[in-house]
């Protein structure tokens, strides 16, 4: 496994190519989603941005991600001649549309799928705290407050009650399992969709057998992933007030999000395909 992560980082720059669709797609997803904000003041206006951002999100995770599977075995191949690398630097761009041929409907079920298992999970996680342990206001809460360290997240957690403290701690560490649960056991679901080009449920299937055959390096595999989660995260806490260095967090959050794409394929095909 250690080989296999080594090993990915250099595949990761062979394919950095990747990072540019990933950016643009990012950029106007976020200047779109600022947008609906503030221009969003009915319900149908709501609804036709929500379905926007939907088809939106499926048809770029369809077309990167199988441009991702060509980028990684292209990176593997020699040119002699720079006219047919530069050829194949076409083929990939090319190969876009065609990735959403190929992986929009299965696009879309993942989405949906994730849309609904954690609309389930946090549904089921407020009954059980509502139930067994009790209630918190969520509309007293400043929401930004929240999210940041400081005097003011200081202020808002010393006017909670005991009670109150209680079902919010609940509420975080339920939340944390669950996301982690999930994220566990379909780690290996686009994956399977991109390379076999099943279904969504059916490759979803398969995709958490291959989890549990290989369990060990599976652990091993999540772990790491996790922890540069975490690090990118921790990063981007404590450095998003500095532009200069946020700048430079944001850079690395793109690489290890091309790079962890990059290590779950190579894994994929290192694992399954013979």
């Amino acid at each position: 496994m250690l080989q296999l992560f080594k090993n990915s980082f250099k595949t990761t720059n062979d394919c950095i190519i990747l990072a540019t669709p990933l950016i643009i797609f990012l950029s106007i997803l976020s200047w779109y989603y600022k947008y609906a904000v503030v221009a969003i003041d009915t319900t149908p206006k709501l609804i036709l941005a929500s379905i926007t951002i939907f088809v939106m999100l499926s048809g770029f995770m369809a077309a990167w991600l199988y441009m991702a599977k060509k980028t990684i075995s292209l990176s593997r191949k020699i040119f002699v001649f720079d006219k047919d690398r530069a050829k194949a630097l076409w083929a990939l761009v090319l190969s876009l549309p065609k990735g959403i041929g190929r992986l929009f409907l299965p696009s879309i079920g993942v989405i949906s799928i994730y849309i609904l298992i954690y609309t389930l999970i946090f549904s089921g996680i407020g009954y059980i705290v509502g139930k067994f342990i009790g209630t918190i206001d969520f509309s007293e809460l400043d929401y930004q407050s929240i999210f940041l360290f400081g005097q003011e997240f200081a202020n808002k957690i010393s006017e909670l009650s005991q009670n109150e403290l209680l079902v919010l701690q609940c509420w975080y560490i339920l939340a944390l399992v669950s996301i982690a649960v999930v994220s566990f056991i379909t780690m290996l679901w686009i994956p399977e969709i991109v390379y076999t080009e099943k279904v969504s449920f059916e490759a979803l299937y398969y995709s958490i057998i291959k989890i549990f055959t290989h369990l060990k390096n599976s652990i091993i595999l999540y772990l790491y992933i996790a922890f540069l989660v975490v690090l990118i995260s921790i990063l981007n806490t404590f450095l998003m007030f500095n532009p200069i260095l946020y700048f430079i967090v944001l850079l690395l959050f793109y690489y290890f999000l091309v790079y962890i794409v990059v290590l779950l394929f190579s894994y994929y095909e290192q694992t399954f395909i013979k």
